[in-house]
């Protein structure tokens, strides 16, 4: 593994890749989605009876891109000025065929584990209210595809790269990092429900789990896409 990888991913080495003012900004960033997101779900209680049309699904795909590779643009930024590259935190190699074929097994392992967490979980506690209407065109079937990517590349890269990383610098415990990188994970989504952020944080945490083990977000960023695919357009 090169220098840069082993710098960002090896646990004994515990360097910071970015000032902690600009980790403090992406968690403030997070922390206000969250108080909004809460306020929009008491609104739209309060206000349930009257006849306001729901948000067309195309524009609700468009500014979760948006979101996703802004976040992201603003994690470049911060390691940067630490002088590490994305590819770095990304970390891993497909020098071959074998290698390729060997994290998408492993995202495809990760996926099904995950599959039957859900199912034990819902048998427990019931479905879910999914609040988000599926495609029902070709354009909104395209977009789910689009922000599923942008999802699996971002997200993976922000929470189980970047921040892992930072929180494994500050607190010297890899197992603390990934717990606090799936707290942030899953906290957002308190507004749709204790059970949902719960579920996002245990998400969290299996995903970095990986992220740890492989040293390589490569198949996290692949389970996580298809994950999204299969979620929006199988409905799996």
């Amino acid at each position: 593994m090169a220098e840069g990888q082993d710098r960002v991913l090896d646990l004994k080495n515990r360097s910071l890749i970015a000032p902690v003012w600009h980790t403090v900004v992406l968690l403030a960033v997070f922390a206000a989605l969250t108080v909004l997101g809460w306020l929009a779900q008491r609104s739209a209680r309060t206000y349930a009876a009257s006849p306001v049309p729901p948000p067309r699904l195309v524009l609700l795909q468009i500014q979760a891109v948006i979101f996703e590779w802004a976040t992201l643009a603003w994690v470049w930024f911060g390691v940067r000025r630490g002088g590490v590259r994305l590819g770095e935190i990304v970390a891993g190699r497909w020098p071959d065929v074998k290698s390729v074929l060997a994290d998408i097994l492993l995202g495809g392992g990760l996926w099904v584990l995950w599959i039957g967490i859900s199912r034990v979980v819902n048998l427990f506690l019931g479905h879910a209210l999914d609040t988000i209407p599926y495609p029902a065109s070709l354009l909104e079937g395209s977009l789910a595809i689009v922000v599923a990517v942008s999802a699996g590349v971002c997200e993976e890269i922000v929470f189980r790269g970047y921040l892992q990383t930072q929180f494994r610098a500050l607190s010297g415990s890899a197992a603390v990092a990934v717990f606090l990188q799936a707290v942030v994970f899953g906290v957002p989504h308190v507004y749709q429900g204790t059970r949902l952020a719960t579920m996002a944080a245990l998400y969290g945490i299996l995903f970095g789990v990986l992220a740890f083990w492989r040293r390589s977000l490569r198949p996290g960023i692949l389970a996580h896409a298809w994950s999204d695919i299969a979620a929006r357009l199988l409905r799996i």
